[in-house]
């Protein structure tokens, strides 16, 4: 059984998030939890007094517009092909959408967090939303970001971004290696190359990527003279994608591809929903 996380602010962005999920998974027996969060209402110091019923009456309308949109998902859901495969489950929750997510994934010990992200209109990017962008780093499940306009086909090639950073890699790439091995995909695996050849270090983390992802079929690839961003970008593009993994980390690498110097985007093909995990989950 797996528990599959399902934020939405009933966008059409985030449908198209719900719809991906349900048939990335529909294979799987897995539980569903559809999760909208509303903030707290914040009264100045000034104003607390007169503020205090206005707040308490904003958030209650917002509560029952709220559970009236779930409802209105849930049927949304409900009026698609029958799925024996799939329970949903349903929450409203008064929080920041950051605490919000990470109560749920600690509650319900959460696989993975799918969501949508928005397409920068016109450009070749996945921009990713304030709210994705605020997960990073911070959950141990894997989060996939989904673009507004992917369409969902069968994977056959699954792009992987590494430094060989990582000196175990048993637990933090299961959903990788289990969507690989569902959809029977290929998994290429890209370094951006900074030196001539790959350090002992690097070369022994390379090694254990190898014998994790047996027997997948899997495939190496060195990039050089490129930065880490572009380079990820042309290999997405060029051999055409049908997901891209990264890791996010704290240093280096991953804050080379997401950076506020570039939105916290990376610039890869427009319809790859990005898997994203967590450097603390390896």
């Amino acid at each position: 059984m797996k528990n599959i996380l399902l934020p939405t602010d009933f966008s059409d962005n985030s449908w198209k998030a719900i719809s991906y999920a349900l048939e990335l998974l529909k294979d799987a027996e897995c539980t569903f939890y559809l999760m909208h969060s509303y903030e707290p209402q914040v009264a100045a110091p000034s104003t607390a007094v007169t503020s205090k019923r206005a707040n308490s009456i904003i958030m209650e309308s917002m509560k029952n517009e709220a559970i009236s949109e779930l409802n209105r998902l849930k049927k949304q859901i409900d009026a698609l092909p029958k799925n024996e495969n799939h329970t949903f489950k349903t929450s409203i929750i008064n929080d920041y959408f950051t605490s919000a997510v990470k109560a749920k994934v600690k509650e319900h010990s959460i696989d993975a967090v799918i969501l949508g992200t928005k397409g920068a209109s016109g450009l070749k990017e996945v921009t990713l939303g304030s709210n994705t962008a605020g997960l990073i780093g911070k959950l141990t499940c894997p989060i996939i970001a989904v673009p507004s306009n992917v369409v969902f086909n069968d994977i056959n090639e699954i792009g992987f971004a590494v430094d060989y950073s990582i000196k175990s890699y048993t637990n933090g790439l299961s959903l990788l290696k289990a969507l690989a091995e569902h959809f029977e995909a290929q998994v290429s695996v890209v370094h951006i190359l900074k030196d001539k050849a790959l350090t002992p270090e690097k070369a022994s983390s390379k090694e254990k990527l190898i014998a994790f992802l047996n027997p997948v079929p899997t495939h190496f690839y060195q990039l050089t003279d490129v930065s880490v961003a572009k380079g990820t970008r042309i290999f997405s593009e060029s051999r055409q994608l049908d997901m891209m993994c990264v890791i996010a980390k704290k240093h280096n690498f991953f804050e080379k591809l997401f950076n506020k110097s570039q939105s916290k985007s990376i610039s890869h093909h427009a319809k790859v929903p990005l898997i994203i995990f967590n450097e603390a989950s390896f």
